[in-house]
């Protein structure tokens, strides 16, 4: 990330879905593959970029290898990479590391979510009402926006969700709604997330694999999950491919 990352922007090219691409994004992936695949033999890689998950194993790393290309792109400091260790659909370790903020977030199930800088757990925020409240309304959902503002959050647009689940991990945000079905964006914020005390599920309040196609996201802080997903539901968003 840092060889090419420049406060000035780079060039990113547009993939087929009209996503932005970098060469950071690839070479990012091709030496996860390469690392995973010496180190983890028993282990296939699922990922943004590319993937190796030929022998459709149950044993997989899921990687985003750099979530917030757009903001990563215009040389903003908003953009992570993305790994968790998902055993038959489910998340059991994760990692989102923000090499500029200099934060690493690594979470193993039931043994809590540690900043790796300051050798300590985290914990998301005890904020039990939308009063105040921060919560990113995700893209393409003005009209989550509009009721989230109605109830006195502040919802402020970030295009990294990694970068939103790592605040809301460390207690800056209380919450999130994501309408992309990709894995990689949600499997490592998952397990992060909820062993800091939080809460992940699909857009519907429901438990989901991360080894396939996922229905969109609401990460929380666990207090105001039940309500922020009726709010998703009240504003009609639905689980979108990123090119939709």
């Amino acid at each position: 990330m840092l060889k090419y990352y420049s406060p000035g922007g780079i060039t990113a090219h547009v993939k087929e879905d009209f996503s932005p691409v970098t060469k950071a994004d690839i070479e990012i992936n091709e030496m996860v593959i390469s690392e995973v695949g010496e180190n983890y033999p028993d282990y296939q890689v699922l990922a943004e970029e590319s993937s190796n998950n030929n022998k459709q194993s149950k044993n997989l790393f899921v990687v985003d290898p750099l979530d917030g290309t757009h903001m990563f792109a215009i040389g903003s400091p908003l953009f992570v990479f993305l790994a968790a260790v998902v055993i038959d659909g489910e998340s059991i370790a994760g990692v989102i590391y923000n090499p500029l903020a200099k934060r690493t977030l690594l979470a193993e199930k039931g043994k809590g979510a540690y900043l790796v800088e300051e050798n300590k757990l985290v914990r998301v925020s005890a904020k039990k009402t939308f009063e105040g409240a921060l919560i990113n309304a995700g893209w393409k959902t003005s009209d989550l926006s509009e009721l989230l503002y109605e109830r006195g959050t502040r919802t402020p647009q970030i295009y990294s969700v990694g970068e939103i689940a790592a605040m809301i991990a460390t207690g800056g945000f209380e919450g999130t709604a994501f309408s992309g079905t990709s894995a990689y964006d949600i499997a490592a914020p998952k397990i992060v997330i909820e062993e800091a005390g939080g809460k992940v599920t699909d857009l519907y309040g429901d438990e989901q694999r991360y080894d396939q196609n996922i229905k969109g996201a609401v990460l929380s802080n666990r207090y105001l999950h039940e309500e922020l997903v009726k709010l998703v539901k009240e504003a009609g968003l639905k689980p979108t491919p990123y090119n939709k």
